[in-house]
């Protein structure tokens, strides 16, 4: 006896869904600053003889590529009676009980004309966000005719970078 089989497939297909994906990056403008004082040798002797003593520090941004960085420089830690954030009159000081001071200046251009400030009014052009670190030159200045003892002067100076 012969049994026969037979196996019947019906025409299915395989069913198929679909759903999109939404992928987001947020990137939010962002500031990373440094800081390179000046060091210098000033004598008062020559300085009397106006000879002013010109130096350069810088200050270094990186920002988000996009950002409108602002520098600003503060007052210092020894201040002199008057200063403003708009016009600072900074000093040195020599440090110690009864401290002496050496006044000096910052200036945003080579030229030393303009005084940078702690305000958005004082401080350079907008600094050029590229996302890579961007050094900018503070121009320094120790003006002559200063009388002062010899010692080692110090300031701490706040660079802060809006954006």
């Amino acid at each position: 006896m012969i049994i026969a089989s037979t196996t019947i497939c019906s025409g299915a297909s395989a069913a198929t869904a679909t759903a999109t994906m939404t992928n987001t990056v947020t990137i939010s403008n962002n500031c990373s600053i440094s800081t390179l004082g000046f060091t210098t040798t000033y004598d008062p002797i020559v300085a009397n003889a106006t000879t002013n003593q010109d130096v350069t520090a810088s200050v270094t941004t990186t920002c988000t590529i996009g950002a409108s960085p602002v520098i600003t420089l503060g007052q210092g830690a020894n201040a002199n009676t008057g200063s403003t954030d708009a016009i600072p009159l900074r000093r040195l000081s020599s440090g110690g009980g009864t401290p002496v001071f050496l006044n000096y200046s910052l200036f945003s251009d080579s030229g030393r004309t303009v005084t940078w400030g702690n305000t958005v009014a004082t401080a350079p052009a907008a600094v050029t966000a590229t996302g890579s670190a961007t050094p900018i030159t503070i121009y320094a200045r120790v003006p002559s005719g200063q009388s002062v003892k010899a010692a080692t002067y110090t300031d701490t100076v706040v660079a802060t970078v809006t954006f």
